[in-house]
C-alpha cells in the first residue's frame, strides 16, 4: 500500500512541475524573450524547486517556449535528473566555467547569438550579471518576478503540502503549551518548540523561533534569549518548520504562565487580538484586495482604542518560504492564495498578544490551516 501511494504522490508531484514549466513556456512571448535563465546558488532562489522539483543548492534552468535544461555539477548529477524530470541535464565539469555550459544548453535549445533571454534580476548579483554579459552568446535582458507571479497562487498540490505542514506545527504548539511554567528560559522553550518540529518531520526551521516573555512580548521579533518565564505573563510562540516538499509553516500562538491570574488589561488585549483575527478570516474572499484584508483587524483594533499598538501588517504570503512573493499593491486575492492572518498589540513595558494563522482562499471562502486552540483562561 505504501509503495502504491508513494507512487501516486510521485505522479501527482511531477504532473504539477510539468503544468507550472508549461505556464512558464506560454509566458515568454508575453515579455518579449526567447528564453529565461534561473539560477540557485546556496539555495537563495526558490523559484528553482518550484519549476523543476530540482532540491538541490546550486544550479541553473534554461527555459524556452519548447524545450528546458538543467545545468548542474557532480555533485546533483542524480538529483537532477530523478527530480527534475522535465529538463534535459547538462553536465557542469571541473575546470570549465558554468557560462560554457549555459551556452552549450543555448545551442542545445537552438538559440542564436541575438536570441533575447531574460534572468531574474532580484537574484543575480551584478558581478554574475557583468560575467554573463561578457561570455554568454545570447542578448541578456534582466526580468521581474515573472515566476513569482505564478508563485503567489499554489494550486493543489502545494496546499496539501502546507496543509500538512501546518497540521504537524499545531501540534507542536499544543505539546509544547502544556510544558510551559515558571522558571524555564525564553530559549528552553524554543528549544522544545524546535526540537518538536524536528521530531514530526520538519526539515528544518522556517525561520528562527520566536519566544518572547512578559515585556519582551510588547516587541514583535524580539530576540529569544535568558529570560525566565514568570507566574502570569504572556508567552509569544511565533515559529515554524520547513517540511518535506519545500512548504513552510508559520504560527504564532499567545500563552500564559500557569500559577497566577493574567492581568486583567492583558486578558483584555487578548481578546481583542483574537477577534480582531476571526473577523479577518472571515471576511477574507475572492476579489479582496490586501489593504481590505489588513482594514478588517485594523479598524477593529482602532476601535478598542489599542490602534495605535497594532504597529506591522497584517499577514504575508506563505509558501515555499515563510514570507513568499506577493504584490500586495496590487493583486487581488484568488483562490490558491495563501497568507498569515496575525494581528497584534503591543505595549512598551507591559507586554503585547500576537495570534496567527495560515489561511488559503477557497472559493466559498477560506480555510484555516493552523488548528492548534486559542488560548482559554
Amino acid at each position: 500500500m505504501l509503495s502504491w501511494m508513494n507512487s501516486v504522490v510521485w505522479s501527482g508531484r511531477v504532473i504539477a512541475m510539468n503544468k507550472r514549466l508549461k505556464k512558464l513556456q506560454k509566458s515568454l512571448d508575453s515579455h518579449g524573450i526567447d528564453g529565461l535563465l534561473v539560477r540557485t546558488n546556496e539555495g537563495d532562489n526558490q523559484n528553482i524547486a518550484y519549476l523543476s522539483g530540482f532540491g538541490g543548492s546550486t544550479g541553473v534552468l534554461l527555459i524556452t517556449a519548447k524545450k528546458a535544461f538543467i545545468i548542474t555539477d557532480a555533485r546533483y548529477y542524480t538529483r537532477a535528473a530523478s527530480e527534475a524530470v522535465d529538463y534535459k541535464l547538462v553536465k557542469v565539469v571541473r575546470g570549465k566555467k558554468v557560462t560554457e555550459h549555459i551556452n552549450e544548453a543555448l545551442a542545445l535549445a537552438g538559440l542564436k547569438k541575438g536570441s533575447k533571454i531574460g534572468f531574474e534580476a532580484a537574484y543575480i548579483p551584478v558581478q554574475i550579471a557583468k560575467i554573463w554579459k561578457s561570455d554568454l552568446k545570447a542578448k541578456l535582458v534582466p526580468t521581474i518576478h515573472i515566476v513569482e507571479r505564478f508563485r503567489q497562487y499554489k494550486d493543489e498540490q502545494e496546499v496539501a503540502l502546507l496543509r500538512t505542514a501546518c497540521k504537524v506545527t499545531s501540534r507542536v504548539y499544543n505539546e509544547v503549551a502544556e510544558l510551559i511554567e515558571p522558571g524555564m528560559t525564553e530559549n528552553q522553550v524554543a528549544f522544545e518548540l524546535d526540537m518538536r518540529l524536528r521530531k514530526y518531520g520538519a526539515l528544518t526551521n522556517s525561520f528562527t523561533s520566536i519566544v518572547a516573555s512578559g515585556p519582551n512580548s510588547a516587541i514583535p521579533h524580539h530576540a529569544t534569549g535568558e529570560r525566565k518565564l514568570k507566574a502570569g505573563e504572556p508567552v509569544i510562540m511565533d515559529f515554524g518548520g520547513l517540511f518535506p516538499g519545500g512548504y513552510c509553516s508559520d504560527i504564532t500562538r499567545t500563552a500564559f504562565v500557569p500559577g497566577k491570574k493574567p492581568d486583567p488589561k492583558m486578558r483584555e488585549i487578548y481578546e481583542v487580538v483574537l477577534t480582531a483575527n476571526k473577523a479577518a478570516r472571515k471576511a477574507l474572499k475572492v476579489g479582496m484586495t490586501y489593504r481590505e484584508f489588513d482594514k478588517v483587524a485594523r479598524d477593529l483594533i482602532q476601535k478598542s482604542g489599542y490602534g495605535q499598538y497594532f504597529t506591522h501588517g497584517l499577514g504575508h504570503s506563505l509558501g515555499l518560504v515563510a514570507h513568499d512573493p506577493y504584490d500586495y499593491e496590487n493583486d487581488p486575492f484568488k483562490v490558491g492564495m495563501v497568507v498569515t492572518d496575525e494581528p497584534g498589540i503591543y505595549i512598551d513595558g507591559f507586554g503585547g498578544v500576537r495570534i496567527e494563522d495560515d489561511l488559503v482562499v477557497t472559493k466559498d471562502g477560506v480555510e484555516r490551516l493552523t488548528n492548534a486552540p486559542y488560548w482559554k483562561f
